[in-house]
């Protein structure tokens, strides 16, 4: 009785380890299913050493994107020169269709010379006879001398269009040594990444997991920004900023306005289109924090148009890892952040725009 009361209680035992072993395991799958909260939990040193393979992958997203700009446009060139090359070949059969028969007319003109002009002339039974006969030699001249100006013309766009073949196929040499060159930087910028893996010896393994995790939160990000600038464009127009948002000051021959960061904020967190941003005004700069996305952008305000606020972002974290500007760059591919107040201002010039601390200053024309 003693034993089996013995091997009941082991067994309950093992069981409770074994159910405490799957929740421990079931935890440990679900924080790593989770890519940002794994991000967010990483050490100083653990970021530092992430932010250095991330560093590498911007490198070579960037060199990427070249090899296949480069590719698009030696492909372009290509398409070019084998048009130009059909073209030439034409133009070029015509040109000597028209040599062949200006040949046969000018051997027919130093056989037969002026005699045999005068002898039509002379041979007229009449005074109509005699103009027609003229007429129809000053139109054989005639057309001789545009056969001529034809012949010159076409002469000229085949010299011409030689030219642009010879230049075009110089910068396909020229892109496709810059394409060479790129893919040569992009696979050493790879080996070097993986180089910088190995030497991390026994972590290896996390630190590209890591790596990877932070890869498809950035390639996110991308994806959430690719359409971003014309839904902020359309948000500020679809909503009920007015005048009144403005706070126009009228000085002497000058009228000043500012627009808060709070009703700037106010805009975008009514729009359901944009993701959560929130941008914080000081002098001389403006930040957008993305929290979802644990992405911190900087830049400033210029005006453009007399009537459109830009933002132009330059600088940037992400996770609090250094963006570089061929990142950024990629973020904002399809414009930067407008803001059209036409609609507001009508024909009213904005002078100037200068970022203070919480809102925006700007001066305008005088309108009166």
């Amino acid at each position: 009785m003693v034993k089996l009361k013995r091997y009941i209680t082991g067994l309950v035992l093992v069981l409770c380890f074994v159910l405490a072993y799957a929740a421990a395991v079931s935890g440990q799958t679900e924080l790593n299913s989770d890519p940002q909260k794994s991000l967010e939990d990483i050490s100083m040193e653990e970021k530092a050493v992430l932010e250095e393979l991330f560093f590498l992958s911007q490198e070579i997203d960037e060199m990427n994107r070249r090899v296949e700009e480069l590719s698009k446009e030696s492909e372009l060139i290509a398409r070019e020169i084998t048009i130009l090359e059909a073209d030439i070949s034409k133009r070029q059969e015509h040109y000597d269709m028209q040599l062949a028969i200006l040949e046969k007319v000018l051997v027919s003109y130093q056989r037969n010379g002026m005699t045999s002009y005068l002898e039509t002339l002379l041979s007229s039974e009449n005074l109509t006879d005699f103009i027609k006969r003229l007429n129809i030699i000053q139109e054989l001249s005639r057309n001789t001398g545009e056969m001529l100006n034809s012949m010159d013309e076409e002469k000229n766009k085949l010299i011409s269009e030689r030219e642009t073949l010879i230049s075009n196929k110089t910068i396909l040499e020229s892109k496709k040594s810059e394409l060479e060159n790129a893919i040569a930087q992009k696979l050493k910028l790879k080996q070097e990444q993986e180089d910088y893996l190995n030497s991390l010896t026994e972590k290896k393994e996390y630190y590209r997991s890591q790596l990877n995790k932070l890869d498809q939160a950035w390639s996110e990000v991308k994806a959430l920004f690719s359409n971003i600038s014309a839904e902020f464009s359309r948000a500020f127009g679809e909503s009920d900023f007015s005048v009144e948002d403005f706070n126009l000051q009228f000085e002497f021959l000058t009228v000043k306005g500012f627009i808060t960061e709070a009703r700037f904020n106010d805009v975008i967190a009514k729009d359901k289109k944009l993701p959560e941003m929130i941008f914080n005004m000081s002098p001389g700069m403006i930040q957008l924090e993305v929290p979802e996305k644990h992405l911190l952008l900087s830049g400033n305000i210029v005006v453009e148009k007399g009537s459109i606020l830009r933002i132009e972002i330059t600088d940037g974290t992400f996770y609090d890892m250094k963006l570089e500007r061929a990142s950024i760059d990629e973020l904002f591919r399809d414009g930067h952040f407008n803001i059209d107040l036409s609609g507001l201002i009508g024909n009213i010039t904005i002078k100037s725009v200068e970022l203070k601390d919480g809102y925006i200053e700007f001066k305008l024309n005088p309108f009166f």
